[in-house]
């Protein structure tokens, strides 16, 4: 979680990813209108046989990933806790409603087991780490759920990494087809194994009310 500590390029890289955290947020939120993206032609009509479900999850996921953004700005969390509450229980909602609604999804992506399985355990995942930050904060962990919240982001943000990686991809097969099987797993897979290297560097340097054991 972005610290005052940060170095310039900590603050630029911290800047980078909010902007497209809310670009891609903004871009999602289109779906309830417009449908799925025209580009994933392989997908569409799937999703479009369950519109309900690619409503919430383009939906909510979108709100969790725009809400969890300012919610990692220490700026915000200090000048108002009571803002950070009911803006954490917006995110836990979202994250959860739109987790949900992709595990439903993922069967339907008309791209074999791989993709599915990749896509439906990141939403498992979603919805449990949001669901143990929750836990942890209402238990007064407050290490606990920092440290859960994070996790969470770090798969909600495979909403940027995929849109990011799925073009690169498609023009390294010449296919979405294994495009989207490896994105399904590459999207999400190195987020959080990021998150995880940048709890145990920065819990060492915590204070205690900030550190504590890894939950």
């Amino acid at each position: 979680m972005p610290r005052a500590g940060l170095s310039r390029s900590g603050w630029a890289g911290f800047a980078i990813a909010g902007l497209l955290a809310l670009g891609v947020s903004a871009y999602a939120a289109r779906y309830p209108i417009v449908g799925p993206p025209a580009f994933a032609a392989g997908l569409r009509d799937s999703f479009l046989r369950h519109p309900w479900a690619i409503y919430v999850h383009a939906g909510f996921g979108a709100v969790a990933l725009g809400v969890g953004f300012i919610q990692l700005n220490p700026a915000i969390r200090s000048a108002s806790y009571g803002l950070h509450r009911w803006l954490g229980r917006a995110y836990a909602t979202a994250a959860i409603l739109g987790g949900a609604a992709g595990l439903y999804l993922a069967p339907y992506a008309d791209t074999g087991p791989i993709a599915a399985t990749g896509f439906g355990l990141l939403a498992v995942l979603t919805m449990l780490t949001t669901a143990a930050g929750w836990i942890a904060i209402r238990s007064r962990r407050v290490a606990a759920h920092r440290r859960w919240m994070i996790r969470s982001y770090a798969l909600i943000f495979a909403a940027v990494t995929l849109r990011i990686e799925l073009p690169l991809l498609i023009m390294a097969f010449g296919d979405f087809v294994p495009a989207y099987r490896i994105v399904a797993w590459l999207c999400w897979v190195p987020n959080l194994l990021a998150a995880e290297w940048w709890l145990r560097r920065a819990g060492a340097r915590m204070p205690p009310e900030l550190g504590g054991a890894a939950a």
